[in-house]
């Protein structure tokens, strides 16, 4: 089990710090809203066909996401071949995590209509 948890503490509102806690592990980045809602495509990010989505920074180092079954890796490190260090956790916390996240999304702003336009109410 892999607890998650999203704080706004910062001084963009749609920038969070999430922290992913399991019993031998902690790892904490920085990620946009929109950028972890993301995370929903995790199935397409096949490490076997050497896809990876590149989400969030953990002290200013891009982190990299891809799938092996069902287990999801976040690899820290400049690009997704050359990683420092790597953690694994289940596609069910990926899940959790994107959903969160979007639920978090500011809901977006109505259409402004083009000057001249009737606006129907």
């Amino acid at each position: 089990m892999v607890n998650v948890t999203i704080d706004r503490s910062g001084d963009d509102p749609a920038v969070v710090v999430v922290m992913l806690q399991a019993p031998s592990w902690e790892f904490h980045f920085w990620a946009h809203l929109s950028e972890l809602a993301r995370l929903r495509s995790i199935r397409q990010a096949d490490w076997s066909a050497r896809r990876a989505l590149q989400i969030g920074d953990a002290a200013g180092i891009p982190v990299h996401w891809a799938i092996n079954d069902d287990t999801v890796t976040a690899l820290i490190g400049h690009d997704d071949e050359t990683w420092h260090i790597a953690f694994l956790m289940p596609v069910e916390t990926i899940d959790r995590l994107a959903a969160e996240a979007a639920e978090l999304l500011p809901e977006p702003d109505p259409p402004t209509p083009y000057p001249g336009q009737l606006g129907i109410f």
